[in-house]
Parts: C-alpha cells; sequence; structure tokens
C-alpha cells in the first residue's frame, strides 16, 4: 500500500506513502492460529524457500518506487546536510534517514545500510546485530570481488555501520486507535524526532504496529511502505470495513450491530489490507513480487 504526494513548501519530500506491521501485545492464542494458517498454507504448497529473499526484494522494490526518499536518506560524510544531485530550489536540507520499524534481527536495515549506503534508524524491542545479520544472510550472495574488498579491510562494514545506522531499543506506539497512537508518540520524544526526520517508514511484518504507521505517516505527511501479516482480530476489535467494499465475507464473520448497519469486522489479510487502503483516497494498494 503506498501513495504519491507533491512535496511541500520547504521541499521535504513526502512523495510517497505505503503500509506495514509490529506490535508488543501479542495475545498467545492470536498468534497461534497465525501459526496454525501458516502451517496450512504450506501443507497446500506454500514453504520458506518462496519468501526467503524477500528482504533483497523488498529492498530493490523501495529503492525503485521512493527513489527521493532513497536520496535524501544517503549518506554524506561532509557535513550534516545532504545536498540533491537533481539540483533542486532548496540546495541543501537536513540529514534524513530511513525509519525501519519492527526491525527484528535488522535483515533490512543491514541491506539498506551497507548495501545502499543509507542512514537508518531502527525500531524494535530487541537489540540487534545487524553486522552479524549482514554475514549470515548477506554476505555470502555478494559478488566474489566485494567479498574480497569487504575481507580485506575489517573495520570497513562495522565503520559503516556506526556511520550511518541507529537503534532506538523500544516498541512503536500501536495496539489502539489514531488518536491513542499519536499521544503515545508525542510522549516518547526521541521516536518522535525519529519519526520527524524520516525520509520513509518502513514496515515489514510489524505485527500490531502496522496501523499504528499508517496513521503517524499520514499524520506526519511521512512516505510509508507497509506489509501486513498477522491481523489478530480478537485484538483490534475497532477495525471494521464496508461489506460492499468487494472483499468476501468470511463464515466467522457472525452478525452484530455494525455489521446488520453494513460493515463487517476485519477478520482476514485481505480485509485487513483493504481497511488500510481506506483511510485515504491517496493510498495505493499493491502486490509485492514475493510471498511472506
Amino acid at each position: 500500500l503506498c501513495d504519491n504526494m507533491d512535496q511541500d513548501a520547504n521541499g521535504i519530500s513526502p512523495a510517497e506513502e505505503a503500509e506495514f506491521v509490529h506490535n508488543r501485545k501479542v495475545v498467545k492464542g492470536e498468534r497461534r492460529k497465525d501459526e496454525q494458517t501458516r502451517s496450512s498454507n504450506k501443507k497446500r504448497g506454500r514453504h520458506g524457500a518462496r519468501n526467503q529473499h524477500r528482504h533483497k526484494l523488498l529492498v530493490k522494490w523501495i529503492v525503485q518506487k521512493f527513489p527521493q526518499a532513497i536520496e535524501m536518506a544517503k549518506e554524506n560524510v561532509d557535513n550534516q546536510y545532504h545536498i540533491p544531485q537533481d539540483g533542486s530550489e532548496n540546495a541543501s536540507v537536513p540529514k534524513m534517514h530511513i525509519l525501519d520499524v519492527a526491525g527484528g534481527k535488522g535483515e533490512l536495515s543491514a541491506r539498506l545500510t551497507i548495501c545502499h549506503r543509507l542512514n537508518v534508524i531502527m525500531v524494535d524491542p530487541r537489540p540487534a546485530d545487524i553486522l552479524d545479520c549482514f554475514h549470515k544472510n548477506v554476505f555470502r550472495s555478494l559478488p566474489k570481488k566485494w567479498q574480497e574488498k569487504i575481507n580485506s579491510n575489517p573495520n570497513v562494514l562495522p565503520d559503516a555501520i556506526e556511520r550511518r545506522f541507529e537503534q532506538h531499543v523500544a516498541y512503536f506506539p500501536s495496539d489502539s486507535d489514531g488518536p491513542t497512537c499519536l499521544a503515545e508518540l508525542l510522549a516518547n520524544e526521541e521516536l518522535l524526532e525519529a519519526v520527524k526526520g524520516a525520509s520513509l517508514i518502513i514496515g515489514m511484518h510489524s505485527d500490531g504496529a502496522t496501523e499504528a504507521i499508517v496513521d503517524i505517516a499520514k499524520k506526519y505527511r511521512k512516505p510509508f511502505l507497509v506489509v501486513p501479516c498477522c491481523v489478530f482480530p480478537n485484538f483490534f476489535k475497532h477495525r471494521f470495513i464496508p461489506r460492499d467494499s468487494g472483499v468476501g465475507v468470511g463464515d466467522d464473520d457472525t452478525p452484530d450491530k455494525k455489521s446488520e448497519s453494513g460493515f463487517i469486522p476485519v477478520r482476514s489479510h485481505e480485509q485487513f489490507c483493504r481497511y488500510l487502503h481506506m483511510k485515504d483516497s491517496h493510498f495505493q494498494l499493491e502486490k509485492l513480487p514475493f510471498e511472506g
């Protein structure tokens, strides 16, 4: 799900938008249901081998889809300002970064930081070692000449990570409606600054923070990308879509006061994507070139 917007008066992107997911309060029963669904999918022929390159493919898609946001997040070692290559009116804008929400082990951040030389801030409650992640998941697939170059200078990757990467070991706002998420963000000054300084906000399988990413990106006019996975319908009971929205009604969509008035609760992945898509008429829903 993404959206293209014009530059604001200051020339600082809000160029494009999209959507994604993360949560700190995952109900065990909900997680169990999603695991059972994945198991069922595997039996029908879907397996890990089909999405093992999802981070690589997502980064490639991001670079193509959000060129302005990528340009603004590039490392500039000379000073804290980045000079756009297109010679735009504002010759310099404050250094910005990619905000990777619920980055997990850090493969997405590692690829953006090391392979694309971007400034990245990752938000996740678990400390990540993106250097170790890079060596385990990325290094072996690099061209041999790049492997040799990295091996010839043991400090090149640690130095690059120190300059370009930062992690906020914290939870991203989640688990409630828009106003509550925004209030939670305002209470965390460090996280608020990370949002304001982002040229792009990314959420790849971020569980319960997906909707919060969308709401916060919309509030601060930030380009964003979310890749929803788990829906947690028993945990997020405020989500409804119109019955005539074009998304199939499931067998478990039992009638209630709201459904009788033309709305159904969001329970499936397809319904969740449609729910997020309907938050703004500028949002775009796209199918990514990988499973999972």
